[in-house]
């Protein structure tokens, strides 16, 4: 069973239930709507899923980040399924509010997926990130991530072509 995690400054994290899908769609709908070039998907793809899509997403967790209540980020985890790929993972849909940006909500956020991923025998953190959010990348470098990789053109829309950097963590037992 996950319980809640207190931090600092009175925010809570929280790995996401099924139960929680409406604070999952809540946050992932602010977070294409607010921050379109920042995510692979589209806001438009998503407001229209059913509960069971929505569901089905949290399959694998996604941590959420709470402050009074409300919830101001999220960080999810992807894991591999192939057995020579299992001790990889995939941060993905990283967010947090921009109100919130500059506290330690990412990196208390960053701290529970990684001790998670750990705790689920993952040797290998990796993400992609938009080549044009430095803000983001000095985040995961900050926090030990290198770039190991670059897909040119990796993203388009919004008329905007962007490359998409690959970046590691390796983890320690």
């Amino acid at each position: 069973m996950e319980v809640d995690v207190s931090i600092e400054g009175g925010s809570v994290i929280r790995r996401l239930s099924v139960r929680d899908v409406d604070v999952f769609r809540r946050i992932r709908l602010e977070a294409l709507s607010h921050e379109p070039l920042s995510f692979a998907s589209v806001f438009g793809d998503w407001v229209h899923l059913s509960d069971r899509a929505w569901r089905q997403h949290l399959d694998q967790p996604v941590f959420v980040a709470f402050l009074s209540g409300q919830p101001v980020g999220m960080m999810g985890l992807r894991f591999e399924r192939a057995r020579k790929m299992a001790h990889r993972a995939r941060l993905v849909s990283v967010y947090v509010r921009k109100s919130e940006r500059g506290t330690r909500i990412a990196a208390d956020l960053l701290h529970e997926v990684t001790e998670h991923a750990r705790n689920h025998g993952v040797l290998q953190l990796e993400l992609a990130v938009n080549a044009e959010n430095s803000a983001a990348i000095r985040f995961y470098e900050r926090h030990g991530f290198v770039e190991v990789g670059r897909i040119p053109n990796g993203f388009l829309g919004h008329d905007v072509e962007s490359d998409e950097l690959i970046m590691v963590l390796r983890l320690r037992r």
